[in-house]
């Protein structure tokens, strides 16, 4: 089992994501497509019951014009390093910063996608042969304006 610190994207914009990836499962074929929920991974995460307080990112965020692929995962880009003080606040890393999409070893362009909402969540990722279960537990939405 695997556990990660995501940033847990707005309801709509993971609706609109899904439906994107859908178009693209459909085009490519790649099953990881399809296998988790569109979300910025912050990096890996012990299990533990309460979240801590965390700074939010400075929001509205913008993707790059195109998807790219990196440390084995299909990524929309967030360009610089806006993750870089929630990452250092939740002692955690991760190579990229970016909305995962999948695992398929492609680039295409892409709309640039706003992101005005997050919530600080975790991923717990459960893998069994081909078999991917998942599952978003402990989520707290983030607050721009506010500081903690």
């Amino acid at each position: 089992m695997e556990n990660y610190y995501i940033l847990r994207l707005g309801k709509e914009l993971r609706r609109n994501l899904k439906l994107f990836r859908d178009s693209l499962y459909k085009q490519y074929g790649n099953p990881s497509l399809l296998a988790l929920e569109a979300c910025i991974i912050l990096g890996p995460a012990d299990k533990q019951e309460a979240l801590p307080f965390v700074d939010c990112p400075h929001l509205p965020l913008s993707t790059l014009g195109a998807a790219s692929y990196q440390s084995g995962h299909l990524h929309l880009p967030v360009p610089g390093t806006p993750f870089t003080k929630i990452r250092e606040q939740l002692e955690t890393d991760y190579p990229y910063d970016g909305i995962y999409l999948g695992e398929m070893e492609t680039t295409f362009p892409v709309e640039p996608i706003m992101v005005k909402d997050v919530s600080l969540a975790i991923l717990t990722i459960q893998r069994e042969g081909e078999l991917i279960t998942w599952n978003v537990s402990s989520e707290k939405h983030l607050d721009s304006g506010r500081h903690h």
